[in-house]
């Protein structure tokens, strides 16, 4: 089943890139300006990390620093997310392929480009789903082909030792969070957006 289903969702019924550009993004953004998580926050799970930023949950890996795939979650949504440094138009669809032991899936992604403080970053991102789900956490081994103009494929994998444990410690963690009083979740949430805006002298 979908990892937060239950929780209240920010866009109910809506997974298009609308949705999660205004849900997902500025969540993302936030997180990769702000300093380096705490090491009491950020755990590792064999091949897999989760983090977590005000309300919001990320379980992620990494292919040798070539490429990242993960999950993130805010407000009872999640979208997986896949970057392999190949440009994109911001707000296209692109398709590509997912193989597990349970075969293959054919992904509809959207590009987004997600600012961080070493420039922009070229994201596909796409829906979680009920299979899609399953399938990941009974395949050690996840492979994304990613067609080029060429008419080939760029090929990744990812080790899934870890996917289950990073996920259920952001499920739970985010569980814990939606329990918190809304007053409280809304004073962290200003905390961390003052922490995470850099200074910018010639702003006004």
């Amino acid at each position: 089943m979908s990892f937060l289903r239950g929780q209240f969702s920010a866009c109910p019924g809506d997974l298009s890139e609308n949705c999660l550009r205004r849900v997902l993004l500025p969540l993302l953004l936030l997180l990769s300006l702000s300093s380096p998580v705490p090491a009491e926050d950020r755990m590792e799970h064999g091949s897999w990390s989760s983090q977590f930023l005000d309300g919001m949950g990320e379980a992620t890996t990494h292919e040798n620093g070539t490429s990242t795939f993960g999950i993130l979650c805010a407000q009872g949504s999640c979208r997986y997310y896949f970057a392999n440094g190949i440009d994109c138009e911001p707000g296209g669809n692109y398709p590509f392929m997912i193989t597990t032991d349970s075969g293959a899936l054919t992904i509809e992604s959207v590009c987004e480009p997600v600012a961080t403080a070493n420039g922009d970053i070229l994201v596909y991102w796409f829906n979680e789903s009920d299979a899609m789900n399953r399938a990941f956490q009974q395949t050690p081994v996840v492979g994304f082909a990613f067609p080029l103009t060429s008419g080939k494929f760029r090929l990744s994998s990812f080790s899934m030792e870890g996917f289950n444990e990073a996920i259920q410690r952001m499920v739970n963690g985010m569980r814990e969070h939606q329990d918190l009083p809304a007053s409280r979740q809304q004073q962290e949430l200003q905390m961390d957006i003052q922490e995470a805006t850099p200074e910018s002298p010639g702003r006004t």
